[in-house]
């Protein structure tokens, strides 16, 4: 079929849009570097772990480390990790897993290649053609949603697209998620910022589809981003998010903000491997968890 034709086909259909369908890429990754290349960076990242560690700031967090095998120094918020330790807990992490929907047809796999594409996540401003740039409110975040929910491009939906200004800081999460949960059949991202908000998330989901709590421990349905705050430290509302979707069988997505020449060096590979150290540790303590 030509494209003039398959255009017009789809044109035909009543929206234009192809049906629903998660991509699986056919090929390897492009190597950028080096296999020796790779190594060294790896490697290197090890040696940071390994020597200067990572400053947790999260009480509960260095109990988990120091129950897991890492070196947590007295007094201190600073947490070392050996090779070993850190090779056994990596090596926990699964390769391939099921991200469920409330809408089985839009269940997602992740590993083996298969791919998602997410909505936009955390913008500090709306903007539209009639009113310009500016705050957002609820009613537009809820507008938001439902185009993410309509485009078959976006597999799931990333997390709130910015801040309802307009309701109270306290509870505006759950206001969000109740909109995630109401007006999408597909996946959603949750927030992971401290353990209450990350907790909420599981009670929202679970009620949506018709678990408890204690079921979500076997039914991943989140993809949670948690930043580290580099260099090199991990926050309190960060590792406890990060501690609340691990216990409950949720995947969390380690996002090292690692701006190289600020929170990184400046150079190419010396920022990469701030960034994968800040990564491991990260996903070893959920691995821990």
């Amino acid at each position: 079929m030509t494209r003039r034709r398959e255009r017009a086909s789809r044109s035909a259909s009543g929206n234009g849009q192809r049906p629903f369908r998660q991509p699986v890429y056919r090929y390897p990754p492009m190597a950028i570097i080096s296999e020796d290349s790779l190594q060294a960076i790896h490697a290197t990242a090890l040696t940071i772990l390994e020597e200067i560690g990572m400053k947790v700031l999260s009480d509960r967090a260095r109990a988990l480390y120091a129950a897991g095998g890492a070196d947590v120094e007295a007094g201190s918020d600073r947490v070392r990790f050996g090779r070993d330790m850190l090779g056994n807990w990596l090596a926990r992490a699964p390769s391939r897993f099921t991200l469920h929907a409330r809408d089985p047809g839009k269940t997602l796999q992740v590993g083996d290649g298969h791919v998602f594409f997410s909505s936009v996540g955390g913008p500090a401003y709306v903007c539209d053609l009639d009113g310009g740039r500016r705050q957002g409110s609820y009613a537009e975040q809820c507008d938001f949603l439902k185009v993410v929910q309509s485009l078959n491009i976006l597999h799931q939906e990333g997390g709130g697209p910015f801040e309802a200004l307009d309701l109270d800081s306290r509870t505006r999460h759950l206001d969000l998620y109740y909109a995630q949960a109401t007006l999408l059949d597909k996946n959603w991202q949750p927030q992971g910022l401290g353990s209450a908000v990350a907790l909420d998330a599981i009670d929202v989901a679970a009620i949506s589809l018709g678990r408890t709590r204690d079921d979500m421990r076997g039914h991943c349905v989140f993809t949670t981003i948690i930043n580290t705050n580099s260099p090199l430290q991990l926050d309190v509302p960060m590792a406890e998010g990060l501690i609340i979707m691990a216990e409950h069988g949720q995947c969390n997505v380690i996002t090292p903000f690692t701006l190289a020449g600020a929170m990184s060096p400046v150079t190419l590979p010396g920022a990469l491997a701030q960034q994968h150290a800040e990564a491991m540790a990260g996903i070893v303590l959920a691995q821990i968890v």
